[in-house]
């Protein structure tokens, strides 16, 4: 099984963050996964499959740390 930290890493690769905007990134993914009512689990995992969601959350994480 994969860690979250190893998760977030590839994540934060895959949509090209800025070091400051990834360090954004787990606490988005809790503020963003409570919102929803889902798991940050398969937050994380629908993250992996969908390229509308990453952009989203990129875009905040690169707001709050701008």
């Amino acid at each position: 099984m994969t860690n979250r930290t190893t998760i977030l890493a590839n994540l934060s690769a895959l949509m090209g963050l800025s070091i400051p905007a990834a360090v954004a990134l787990p606490t988005a993914v809790t503020v963003a996964a409570g919102k929803v009512r889902m798991s940050e689990e398969r937050f994380l995992a629908e993250m992996n499959r969908n390229a509308a969601l990453r952009a989203y959350v990129a875009q905040v994480c690169e707001q709050v740390m701008g």
